[in-house]
């Protein structure tokens, strides 16, 4: 079915009555801190108290950390009317291609790798570009370094390096000993965050560590049959943080796409391509097969690794196959 386009009158009309119900004084604020389905579960920002709602039709999707107007039911649900404007929002495609919403009003995307399962580089690659974008701080976690000796430990190091070297931090926790785990209350302090990862690196985990004893987070295991996560969060969810913050706690995932990807996207997640491309003899070139590309030149110099440049030309020549509005 072909989509109805709203002419300026019919746009003009729509906002006008979302403003009134802004104003109206029966509109409560308040916070989603999950989402089921048709369903989300609201936090009244002036009572703290929690409820099942219902989303109004016409207001479209809902993300777990929209800002929202709502109004309670006699039967004690409640209906949210209003979203209020999004300082950001993450969207990835989900397996049939269709935009997922992730989370809303993040600033920090904390990109979590583990020892098992094995860290795919394309997926930490995609997942910085989708957080810059927003524009949100990347975060890399390596999570589970409690099961590395030291050797091992250096391996994870050496396969993080190369986001070091283009200016992505790093923190090694242990959500079962704890280390690293102050300091990644510290980075998370004052910050909107979000979790995202393959399945089963510890996201959930990590959120359990960071909450006080007996707070409610599912947490699943590895299948030892396939050494990938059980999808156990199966939506995203809030936690306030005790130590100031919030974090969102998102499904895991078995890859990541990133949604309504740009050439501007894909630049500003490969920084130090971006960086040598300033000194390329052409200002429009594609890093290939030009003359004196700075670009190809740092890779030989190994100043940016092979797989990164790969990695870029990839997600370039695929929003060059990409058809309009895709």
């Amino acid at each position: 079915m072909a989509k109805r386009h709203l002419n300026d009158q019919q746009r003009r009309n729509i906002e006008q009555r979302n403003a009134r119900e802004v104003d109206n004084e029966d509109l409560r604020p308040g916070l989603v801190v999950a989402h089921h389905g048709k369903q989300v579960m609201l936090e009244d920002s002036e009572s703290g108290e929690r409820h099942g709602c219902t989303v109004k039709q016409t207001l479209g999707a809902v993300a777990t950390g929209d800002r929202v107007r709502w109004r309670e039911n006699a039967d004690g649900r409640g209906s949210v009317e209003f979203v209020e404007a999004r300082r950001s929002l993450l969207i990835r495609p989900d397996t049939l291609g269709k935009p997922r919403l992730m989370a809303a009003n993040i600033d920090q995307v904390l990109i979590t790798i583990a020892p098992v399962p094995e860290p795919n580089a394309s997926v930490i690659d995609r997942a910085i570009v989708a957080a810059l974008d927003l524009p949100a701080e990347p975060l890399l976690l390596i999570n589970k370094v409690d099961r590395l000796n030291a050797g091992q430990r250096q391996v994870m190091r050496d396969f993080v390096a190369e986001w070091v070297g283009a200016g992505v931090d790093v923190v090694e926790v242990s959500a079962t000993t704890g280390e690293g785990i102050d300091l990644l209350k510290a980075r998370l302090h004052g910050h909107q965050s979000l979790f995202v990862g393959l399945s089963g690196v510890g996201k959930s985990s990590l959120v359990a560590a960071l909450m006080p004893v007996g707070e409610d987070i599912l947490v699943g295991a590895i299948s030892e049959h396939s050494q990938e996560g059980k999808h156990t969060t199966r939506t995203s969810t809030l936690y306030h943080l005790p130590t100031g913050g919030d974090v969102v706690d998102a499904p895991g995932v078995r890859d990541f796409g990133v949604w309504a990807m740009t050439v501007e996207a894909v630049r500003r997640g490969f920084g130090e391509i971006e960086n040598a491309a300033q000194h390329c003899r052409f200002s429009n070139c594609t890093h290939r097969a030009e003359p004196d590309c700075a670009v190809k030149q740092a890779v030989a110099q190994g100043m940016i690794t092979a797989r990164r440049y790969q990695s870029f030309l990839e997600m370039m020549d695929k929003l060059a196959t990409q058809s309009p509005g895709a």
